[in-house]
């Protein structure tokens, strides 16, 4: 879908018309101020913004997982949760799960308890799991994606700092220091080891999130705009097959 591009005039507009209702909610604590998807709706129509690029925006914010990196402790997981009018047919649950497949490079167990579904990859790379959970109800279906990471985290920075420690306590033992000197001055390379992982850690924490915004975007595309047919990946190879045994005729 093409970006929507606004007009000096049509930011002008909703600045004003969301300074105007912010105005007009003044009784309401701070904590408290907002607009609500109606107000913001009502706004958009003003300004000639369609319903349906208003929607996929407040999805795509709705997407994205608000956790930030611990610098402390490292971060180890990431989950969210959307929730898309209409429950999810049979056609898009045959077309959601390939497509998390392939997204993915690795094929996910699922299990099914009566209108609620669980997709789930367990040891993908350094992930130790990723489950999508999508429950239909009550017209709605709500997806949930989880992924975990904690056992690389927890052991990799565990070693980062055993060996960052006994990399200078040898360092320093060989300069000929005193055994209670260096066995005190070999903590600043368990912290220089363990915050030195934590570097490498929050860049794959970076990289996670990203990948995890595009599978819920993925995630809603595949909701809302399933496609009408589409060849089964166990299709695939007995099509193959058929196309091998007419060569095979040709040739004889």
């Amino acid at each position: 879908m093409p970006h929507k591009e606004f007009t000096q005039k049509q930011i002008r507009d909703i600045l004003a018309k969301a300074s105007e209702i912010q105005r007009s909610k003044k009784e309401i604590n701070e904590e408290q101020q907002g607009i609500t998807s109606e107000e913001l709706h009502e706004i958009a129509a003003e300004v000639g913004i369609s319903a349906e690029v208003l929607n996929t925006a407040i999805k795509t914010i709705e997407s994205r997982s608000d956790k930030r990196f611990n610098w402390l402790i490292g971060s180890g997981e990431l989950q969210s949760s959307i929730i898309i009018e209409g429950e999810i047919t049979d056609l898009q649950l045959d077309q959601l799960f390939p497509e998390l497949n392939a997204f993915t490079g690795q094929k996910g167990t699922v299990e099914q308890m009566g209108k609620s579904y669980d997709w789930e990859q367990i040891e993908n790379g350094l992930e130790s799991s990723r489950r999508v959970t999508v429950v239909a109800k009550d017209g709605k279906t709500k997806i949930i994606q989880y992924v975990n990471w904690d056992e690389f985290r927890g052991v990799g920075l565990f070693l980062s700092a055993f060996f960052g420690a006994v990399g200078l306590l040898l360092v320093l033992k060989a300069f000929g220091l005193e055994k209670p000197i260096y066995l005190i001055l070999s903590s600043f390379g368990a912290f220089a080891g363990y915050f030195g992982f934590m570097g490498g850690l929050k860049y794959y924490f970076n990289k996670q999130t990203k990948k995890f915004e595009s599978i819920m975007q993925l995630i809603t595309d595949v909701l809302e705009r399933p496609v009408q047919h589409r060849v089964s990946m166990d299709d695939a190879p007995l099509e193959s097959d058929k196309n091998m045994a007419q060569k095979s005729k040709t040739r004889s």
